[in-house]
């Protein structure tokens, strides 16, 4: 039976119950499957009952104005076997399929939804209201709740509805999501895929374009950056020897790191007043006496990559081309980065000065480029648009002009961010031009962190890793500004969500307790949302769930960060707030990561106290009763980064590979089921075992020059 209804089709083989469903797009005439290899059967009376065994069977097609049924209906057969009756109807919104017959029915199958579906399409849930917990994970992870898979590269969404039992999961051999449908119910019930086109463009008025990683960074940059550290203290010796402490810091635990010169290279206070003789083509001379080209060329010789804050739309003097052009200027408004505004609709400036400020950064050999003073270069234009060479073209459209020119001169491959932060408007308005955006102001004391860095990640991070890397600024670890407990909330936050982690200290001087708590977090994890919906942090605490797939295996890592400066205690409820499978008496062990500690085995409920200020880490591994890897040392996931392979025998052995850190030790840790031994253990480096007679197997690996750490562990049972 082949139906086909509107932007829907199905081809069900009524001898053997299997079938495939079809979709195309608005206009397309081309068909695209995104169900493959649907199987059924029935169980009655705790028997399974295959299709292919009923002798008789009747097929009825019947149309109507909103839709189209079609229905096969089976008789006469196995003894005892109920009748049945298999229903697919079709309308223009959704395709719907069901039973009918005094029997549990079972349907599985391949989802195929997207061109890179372990990269790009992401199960996720629709219409998720805001709570404390933020949903992210790494890999093709997919939890009970969630309701959707979401292909980032064509904004489409595939909803699944159901009155049953539906699970979705990433099936590695067969490179696709596969699901399975129990109704769970004697007759009646359906589910039911629905397809949303534009998705995140509709529902969030945004000009979507996915996430364009041409520029090199698979993963969020990570580097540094002068303005935090230095302020207008900066200058080329104070960067250069930054550059060189984080090679030194950070270049074993990360390869790709960036250095920012920022906003002071052509300013020296916060007043709207320029410097004779500086602008977008000339450098503070007393800061950067031989001009900025020989600190980009140190930089790159040092492996890192040089980045530049640039702040074309206006200056703090009529310069040079303002005097010459003076129609190229809208007026004079004092802000905080200067007081002239330039016309964005004025064809010159278009053609001519935006494209020469760009090339001469990329002249100076810079490969990154943060663009500055958005929201108040938005805010001047709103006010001058009565000047306007073209005054057709509304504010946003015409500053995107702006920028749209400035990428068809630096490319595709210049990382280029957009310090917005303010408003929605000013993070959105050019988000498919950017490759990331700052969507905070500038973030220094804790209060700010919550209010300018959880509060608008919570906002803003549907849009992270989707359409372009949401940035929450700098991370500021000094004293100054954090006690340890502070510090370490931050970059537990930061390194969870996958966020850029761009260092705001002077690495000269940054104690070496809060530079390990960097190492942590480096490389940046590859890591997206798993709610299409804006979402609120809590007032006293926020929940980030992190869920981790991997080919050879799946974890959770949750962080409980306390707001208040009070001990917290809560329980955290593994079902309700973290969505994990806890029926049939389903336990998981967890451990605590910066205590380095495992907390034992949990069923629903997970009491936890956390000292004020503080962040709780908790790898959360499903338990099965066998040894099981439950914390790795080397990065805040736990696994995620670290570990590249991990093997299983059917006797329980465990094997794998990891990605060290030369000279630093790697720690590993296994539960062991009670009558579970260790029977004997290698590695390819040294290695130290302790805990084999308790249950819990500690295995510290020391690298000396070696990267990749092979080991094995063999249990008797």
């Amino acid at each position: 039976m082949y139906l086909n209804y509107r932007n829907f089709s199905v081809e069900f083989a009524e001898d053997s119950g299997k079938f495939q469903c079809f979709y195309s797009a608005p206009g397309e005439a081309r068909e695209t499957l995104f169900l493959r290899d649907g199987t059924m059967y029935v169980t009655s009376g705790g028997r399974r009952i295959e299709i292919a065994s009923y002798r008789s069977r009747r097929r009825e097609i019947v149309p109507s104005l909103e839709c189209l049924t079609g229905t096969v209906s089976y008789s006469d057969g196995p003894a005892g076997a109920p009748d049945l009756a298999v229903t697919f109807r079709l309308d223009g919104k959704s395709l719907r399929f069901g039973m009918m017959a005094r029997a549990d029915l079972h349907v599985s199958g391949l989802l195929v939804w997207g061109a890179e579906p372990e990269r790009s399409t992401f199960g996720v849930r629709l219409n998720d209201g805001g709570d404390r917990v933020l949903r992210a994970a790494c890999g093709p992870a997919v939890a009970s709740c969630d309701d959707a898979l979401f292909d980032r590269l064509t904004d489409r969404a595939l909803e699944f509805r159901s009155a049953g039992s539906f699970r979705v999961r990433y099936d590695w051999e067969a490179e696709s999501y596969r699901f399975d449908y129990v109704n769970g119910l004697d007759f009646g019930r359906e589910f039911t895929f629905c397809v949303h086109e534009e998705f995140c463009r509709r529902r969030f008025n945004i000009p979507y374009a996915p996430i364009c990683k041409s520029h090199g960074f698979e993963t969020p940059p990570a580097g540094w950056m002068s303005w935090y550290a230095l302020q207008f203290d900066t200058c080329a010796r104070n960067v250069l020897e930054n550059a060189e402490k984080l090679v030194e810091l950070f270049g074993p635990w990360s390869e790709k790191l960036c250095c920012w010169v920022d906003w002071e290279w052509n300013h020296n206070s916060w007043t709207a007043t320029g410097i004779p003789g500086v602008d977008c083509f000339h450098p503070r001379r007393d800061a950067y006496p031989d001009g900025l080209a020989p600190v980009a060329a140190k930089i790159r010789e040092l492996g890192v990559i040089p980045a530049l804050w640039v702040g074309p739309t206006n200056d703090g003097d009529r310069i040079a081309d303002y005097r010459e052009h003076p129609d190229w200027v809208l007026g004079e408004k004092k802000e905080w980065c200067g007081r002239y505004w330039i016309d964005p609709t004025h064809p010159e400036v278009l053609k001519e000065y935006i494209p020469a400020v760009f090339r001469q950064v990329l002249d100076w050999g810079f490969r990154m480029i943060k663009w500055d003073c958005l929201p108040a270069t938005l805010n001047a234009c709103d006010d001058f648009h009565d000047r306007f060479f073209d005054r057709t073209r509304p504010t946003d459209a015409a500053v995107r002009d702006l920028i749209r020119a400035a990428r068809e001169t630096v490319g595709s491959e210049c990382y280029m961010l957009s310090c917005s932060g303010e408003t929605e408007r000013d993070i959105c308005f050019a988000m498919d031009q950017f490759s990331a955006a700052r969507i905070s102001g500038d973030v220094f004391s804790w209060e700010k962190f919550l209010t300018s860095a959880v509060e608008r990640i919570f906002h803003c991070y549907v849009w992270h890793n989707v359409v372009l890397y949401a940035d929450a600024d700098n991370l500021v670890l000094r004293e100054e500004f954090n006690s340890m407990a502070q510090a370490r909330s931050r970059v537990s936050f930061y390194g969870l969500a996958g966020l850029p982690v761009t260092m705001g200290d002077d690495l000269r001087t940054l104690p070496p307790e809060r530079c390990e708590l960097l190492r942590r977090i480096l490389p940046t994890a590859d890591i997206h949302p798993m709610d299409l919906v804006h979402k609120q942090r809590g007032t006293d605490c926020a929940v980030l769930n992190l869920a981790v797939c991997r080919r050879f295996g799946s974890w959770n890592v949750a962080a409980v960060t306390n707001f208040t400066a009070e001990p917290l205690r809560l329980t955290l409820h593994l079902d309700a707030d973290l969505r994990l499978d806890c029926g049939e008496g389903r336990r998981y062990a967890v451990c605590d990561y910066w205590n380095r500690r495992c907390l034992g085995l949990f069923g629903e409920a997970l009491p936890l106290e956390v000292p004020p200020f503080d962040t709780a880490v908790l790898r959360i591994t499903p338990w099965e009763e066998r040894p099981e890897i439950i914390f790795t040392s080397r990065h805040l996931t736990q696994g995620a980064v670290e570990l590249r392979d991990v093997r299983r025998s059917e006797e329980g052995a465990l094997s794998g590979t990891a990605l060290c850190v030369p000279g630093e030790e790697w720690r590993m840790m296994v539960l062991l089921p009670e009558g579970w031994e260790l029977l004997g253990a290698g590695s390819s480096i040294p290695a130290e075992i302790s805990g084999a007679e308790g249950g819990l197997l500690e295995v510290a690996f020391h690298p000396v020059q070696e990267k990749e750490v092979r080991w094995n562990l063999r249990f008797r049972h």
